[in-house]
């Protein structure tokens, strides 16, 4: 297992929860993870489809944009593309974490600060790669967000 340094306890036990669903597998299939598993979390998951490019690298597609993210952010990018984010700066910073998930197949934190409502939040993401095979598919997001 490998040690993330989680401040959320959501995380963690998302975290738990997804190794527990890979068993000896390095990661779960998108078919092993049950949504009524992860009630303790689902309004802050997000998930996203990983769409291999022809001339190499991936291409991000969010398939679910969880209701508590929305409700933060202050929009939904379900069905949308990474680079349709409405924070170009944000997509910049998150794609050399989501291009290692997929190429490592390990997950990650990622741990940001921003200004939301005129507000200050730290958040931090836990990133998980689904697929089969050796191929990563989809990432699947835990974000919790804490004001400071």
């Amino acid at each position: 297992m490998i040690n993330l340094p989680l401040e959320s306890g959501r995380l963690r036990r998302l975290h738990t929860y997804w190794r527990e669903r890979a068993g000896t597998l390095p990661y779960p299939s998108r078919a092993d993870i049950d949504p009524a598993g992860m009630t303790f979390i689902l309004g802050d998951l997000i998930l996203i489809d990983v769409l291999a490019q022809p001339a190499g690298g991936w291409r991000y597609r969010y398939r679910l944009y969880g209701s508590n993210v929305v409700q933060r952010q202050g929009f939904d990018l379900t069905g949308q593309f990474l680079e349709q984010h409405p924070w170009p700066a944000f997509a910049a910073e998150i794609t050399p974490s989501y291009d290692r998930v997929v190429a490592s197949g390990q997950p990650e934190i990622f741990t940001r600060e921003q200004e939301l409502d005129g507000r200050s939040f730290r958040h931090q993401s836990l990133l998980l790669p689904l697929g089969q095979d050796g191929t990563v598919s989809m990432l699947l997001i835990g974000v919790a967000f804490e004001a400071i």
